[in-house]
């Protein structure tokens, strides 16, 4: 029977780093460098260049894979995709070059977007006579739509990208094994962009007062919610399939928050040295942090063939998303 596994995967963060301390001082903020470090957990990010679109965060990525006659499907998932129309898949697929007539999908799940993307390939994959590899970008560049005088979110959010190519194959060395996602629909939105669509235009008002600007209108909330649902999901999910906590070798979480995935692996038992934690230095880049942590943790030698990983993120709407990874490169 066929299985899909990762045959690649890579990642792509922009050169721009900016430290605490450089951002206190442009944006004049009134905080110390030491207490965002310590209460946020972050010290430094990295920020797009002005000339840097989300598709080129991903075509960055995805040029690190063998991408050699590659023509099979592209997902990409964005929540600060280059235009609201044409879709930034399609603009990936012509800046890589990818010939044929394969389809280029955008992707919106917030945070949990590259699970959702995994998912969308993954079947693809399954169902398909014609395509037997895809490709699964996930690529933000939220610092565009930071509101630079939110002490909330100013010093949370990164730019990042990250590629991943599944194949199908009768006998690969990797696998995934299941991916599971979910949505719960939220009456209340406690972080958006809250103008720029169809029920919210943008207008010269609503653009001067920030309307095209992240606003996160409970942060505390959001901690509790992701906390409460990742771990009850990861528990219910884990004993649905037969499995636990001590099969996985590593846990890769979005990177929402340090702190938060201290909080979820004290509550669910889960050894520090098995979480990847790269918020300090690579910050919240939304639904690419997941896919550049596990991309970062492989590179770095601490995912080695034949281990088992855990993958999980959930995102604004609520968007929840866990996939199980039999690790083959």
């Amino acid at each position: 029977m066929s299985k899909i596994w990762i045959s690649g995967i890579s990642h792509y963060v922009p050169e721009q780093v900016v430290t605490n301390s450089e951002m206190i001082e442009r944006f004049n903020i009134r905080m110390k460098p030491a207490w965002v470090e310590k209460v946020i957990g972050i010290k430094e990010r990295r920020w797009a260049n002005a000339n840097e679109a989300a598709s080129d965060l991903a075509v960055s990525a995805a040029k690190q894979l063998d991408l050699e006659g590659f023509c099979g499907p592209i997902y990409l998932s964005t929540i600060s995709g280059d235009f609201p129309t044409p879709s930034t898949s399609s603009i990936v697929k012509r800046k890589l070059g990818i010939s044929g007539r394969s389809s280029a999908t955008d992707v919106n799940a917030a945070c949990a977007g590259q699970i959702f993307a995994l998912e969308l390939g993954y079947n693809k994959l399954m169902t398909s006579s014609v395509d037997s590899e895809v490709l699964v970008i996930a690529s933000e560049v939220r610092s565009k739509f930071l509101n630079t005088q939110d002490r909330r979110t100013v010093f949370l959010f990164s730019d990042a990208a990250c590629a991943i190519k599944l194949e199908r194959s009768d006998n690969p060395p990797g696998e995934i094994e299941w991916i599971v996602t979910q949505t719960v629909g939220s009456d209340e939105y406690e972080i958006l962009i809250p103008g720029g669509g169809s029920a919210a235009p943008l207008t010269n008002e609503s653009f001067a007062s920030g309307g095209h600007l992240i606003t996160m209108v409970d942060g505390s909330k959001i901690f509790e919610k992701t906390t409460v649902e990742l771990i009850n999901e990861i528990e219910n999910t884990l004993k649905n399939k037969g499995m636990s906590k001590s099969d996985y070798d590593h846990f890769i979480f979005h990177q929402g928050n340090g702190n938060l995935i201290r909080v979820i692996c004290q509550r669910l038992g889960i050894p520090l040295e098995k979480a990847w934690i790269n918020f300090e230095t690579f910050g919240n880049s939304s639904s690419a942090s997941a896919g550049v942590s596990l991309s970062h943790a492989y590179n770095k030698g601490v995912i080695k063939k034949g281990d088992r990983v855990l993958m999980m993120a959930m995102g604004a709407g609520y968007h929840l998303g866990l996939v199980s990874i039999r690790w083959g490169i």
